[in-house]
């Protein structure tokens, strides 16, 4: 799990990256109204004193489980008590009503998941009964022959499964599959694993169901065609990330190599 953390970091970096030059060069564009204060290295400096102690919390996380304190599952639960200290002590922004109804929100967001969780085993279970995973499983390797051919005909199968089901109903159902198949085609298994979970991830984001997609349409109040259509050079970036980290072994194998984690 911690050399899935550390895989992800790199190819993390170059998405936030990407998308940030993306959102540029159409404010540029389209001639988005810009901030009132000018950029300057003091008010930079302001913004990076009030927010140091949240800016830390990823730093204690990544100190954390790389120094093996505590392991990336448990990063969650250290990052919710962190932020609780936080909010309380520091921020002074929490009252008891806030944390009521976080935790409200929690376990309602924690139920929906446990609930497809157990829709997914079903599903898995008649999907197997028909054959359609051993016949996905072989159309797949039927490429493995060429890393290129392979990568392209995964990120289908990971788009088309993302467009129709939840992500984390596909990492259930199709991820067993998806993941031993990479590894026969010649892929570091860590490397798998971070492309199919950030592949569905993407899901969230694309229509028709994507729950992302209808929260922002719903956030902007924009139409979702609007919504879907203003998407599409940030997806192209995300899926060209998704193609790399499939196809440049160093950009998600480099730090776990690097801390010893492979």
């Amino acid at each position: 799990m911690g050399a899935l953390f550390a895989a992800g970091i790199l190819p993390g970096l170059l998405i936030g990256l990407l998308l940030m030059l993306i959102a540029y060069f159409i404010a540029r564009i389209k001639g988005h109204e810009k901030g009132e204060e000018p950029f300057s290295i003091r008010a930079l400096a302001d913004a990076l004193r009030g927010s140091f102690l949240a800016l830390s919390v990823p730093i204690i996380l990544v100190i954390g489980i790389f120094g093996g304190w505590f392991s990336s599952v448990e990063a969650g639960a250290v990052t919710a008590v962190v932020a609780l200290v936080l909010g309380i002590f520091s921020y002074r922004d929490l009252d008891l009503r806030s944390i009521g109804s976080a935790l409200v929100r929690s376990v309602r967001l924690t139920a929906l998941v446990f609930i497809i969780i157990a829709a997914a085993g079903p599903f898995t279970w008649l999907l197997t009964r028909l054959g359609a995973l051993e016949l996905l499983e072989s159309w797949l390797l039927s490429f493995a022959g060429n890393p290129v051919s392979f990568s392209v005909a995964l990120l289908a199968v990971i788009i088309i499964a993302g467009l129709f089901m939840d992500a984390s109903a596909n990492v259930i159902v199709l991820g067993p599959l998806l993941v031993p198949a990479c590894v026969t085609a010649g892929f570091a298994p860590v490397q798998a694993a971070l492309v199919v979970v950030v592949g569905f991830l993407l899901g969230t984001v694309t229509p028709p169901v994507g729950v992302c997609y209808f929260t922002a349409a719903a956030i902007s109040h924009a139409k979702l065609e609007e919504v879907a259509f203003a998407l599409l050079p940030f997806l192209a970036v995300e899926f060209l990330v998704l193609l790399l980290i499939l196809l440049a072994s160093p950009l998600t194998l480099a730090l776990p190599n690097l801390f010893g984690m492979l």
